[in-house]
C-alpha cells in the first residue's frame, strides 16, 4: 500500500501554502551548497535533512520555488521558516554562522567530500 504523505497548510504573509514532509525532504535532498552562502552572509538557523544543514530561509525558499509559489526571501522571516519546518517534524539547529556550527558536527556529518580537503576548507580559512 503506497502512503501519501499529507500537506499542511500554512498561512505565510497572507498567503495560503500546501506543504507535505515528502516536498520539502525531495526539494532539499538536491539542494545545492555551493550556492549558499553568497559572501557576507551569515545563517544561523539550519534545518537537518539527510544530514545535511541547511540554511533555514534558503530551505524555505527553494521548497516554495519547486512548489510553484512566488516568493522572495524577503517576503518572509526567519520565525516563519522555523514554524513551518517544525510543524513539519524537521530539526532546527541555532549555531553561530557555518564555520564555527560545522566545527561542532566534525564527525558526525557526511560533508561528501575528501577528509583532508574538508579540514583544510573548516579550520584554515
Amino acid at each position: 500500500m503506497l502512503v501519501v504523505d499529507k500537506k499542511k497548510t500554512f498561512i505565510l504573509r497572507g498567503k495560503k501554502i500546501e506543504i507535505s514532509r515528502d516536498d520539502i525532504v525531495k526539494t532539499l535532498l538536491n539542494y545545492k551548497e555551493e550556492t549558499y552562502p553568497q559572501k557576507g552572509q551569515a545563517s544561523i538557523y539550519y534545518i537537518v535533512v539527510d544530514g545535511k544543514l541547511i540554511p533555514i530561509k534558503k530551505a524555505l525558499l527553494s521548497v516554495l520555488e519547486d512548489l510553484g509559489y512566488d516568493f522572495t526571501i524577503l517576503d518572509f522571516v526567519t520565525q516563519d521558516a522555523v514554524r513551518i519546518f517544525r510543524a513539519m517534524g524537521f530539526q532546527i539547529i541555532v549555531g553561530k554562522g557555518n564555520k564555527d556550527l560545522l566545527k561542532s558536527f566534525i564527525g558526525t556529518l557526511n560533508l561528501g567530500g575528501n577528509a583532508i580537503e574538508d579540514k583544510k576548507n573548516i579550520y584554515e580559512r
